[in-house]
């Protein structure tokens, strides 16, 4: 008796776990991912040459889509963005002389000391720091100087959110208030990674330019997206 109630209980469970969460949606297959969508909403799948995409709509709201190696990991936070230093070049080129070719080897080394916010008293300056986002403060053959580092536009009209669970990793991106932009969401399954294509498998989910209700809409239907079971760990 007791054997028959564990097993019902975990039949029970099984069932429950594939349930549709949100009712009487259903769930799309995309690649190794699966996503829940009201029922109003097809699939339009298209091939390309290193992964897959296509959309997802209801004929109103529009969801385009990319699953595979190769698929766009949104945009950068601004933490990563000044993590890659773009800025040293151009730090460097003043104190580059007439006459010398430069390349990577010989061009003016630039040390980054450390990077800090902007005051309204550095931004607010007529000129080369006008609305500068970032100072870094450098240093080249010894001596220190100031340098304007300013964001891309996208990357500041832009809240950027990563978590990572059971396996995952997950970037969501969406407009901040009073600026229209792109809602869009980031997964992949960090197992996935193969040492011959140099990627992980991912899959991007995005629209432009929603309306208030819409993007409510479509950040429900990122909270759906999960790997398929079969596909959890790497192939």
């Amino acid at each position: 008796m007791k054997i028959k109630r564990f097993l019902l209980f975990v039949i029970f469970g099984f069932i429950t776990a594939c349930t549709n969460p949100k009712g009487n949606w259903k769930t799309i297959e995309l690649g190794r991912y699966l996503l829940d969508v009201p029922q109003d909403f097809k699939v339009e799948l298209q091939s390309g040459i290193d992964s897959k995409g296509g959309l997802i709509t209801n004929g109103i709201v529009k969801l385009n889509m990319d699953f595979g190696y190769y698929t766009d990991t949104l945009l950068q936070t601004p933490d990563e963005y000044l993590s890659q230093r773009w800025f040293v070049v151009d730090a460097g080129d003043q104190f580059m002389k007439p006459g010398i070719t430069y390349d990577a080897d010989n061009s003016p080394k630039i040390n980054v000391v450390s990077i800090r916010p902007s005051t309204k008293k550095d931004s607010d300056k007529i000129g080369f720091f006008s609305g500068s986002d970032y100072i870094a403060v450098c240093r080249h053959d010894g001596k220190m100087f100031n340098w304007p580092v300013r964001l891309p536009e996208n990357v500041k009209r832009h809240t950027i959110r990563i978590d990572t669970f059971n396996h995952l990793y997950r970037r969501i991106e969406m407009p901040k208030q009073g600026y229209r932009g792109e809602t869009a969401i980031y997964m992949r399954d960090k197992r996935s990674f193969n040492i011959n294509r140099g990627n992980f498998y991912g899959i991007v989910i995005g629209a432009n330019s929603l309306t208030t209700k819409q993007q409510a809409l479509v950040l429900k239907i990122f909270e759906t997206l999960r790997p398929c079971s079969k596909n959890q760990a790497t192939q």
